[in-house]
């Protein structure tokens, strides 16, 4: 069974978008192997969604 790495980033949200320029971003992990495994909402104190956690995973190397 293969082994993975993992990448979690965190991306500002507003009104629960995300910014269009960050697909530039997301491109580029693309390009490095990485595949968009989950997406979660994450509430500092004041119970809206200030930021959106974006979890990519991709084999990882022996």
């Amino acid at each position: 069974m293969g082994k993975w790495e993992y990448r979690i980033i965190n991306v500002r949200s507003e009104n629960y978008r995300l910014d269009p320029a960050a697909a530039k971003d997301l491109d580029a992990l693309g390009e490095e192997g990485w595949e968009l495994v989950s997406i979660a909402s994450v509430n500092f104190k004041t119970g809206a969604t200030d930021n959106i956690a974006l979890v990519f995973k991709r084999p990882k190397d022996a």
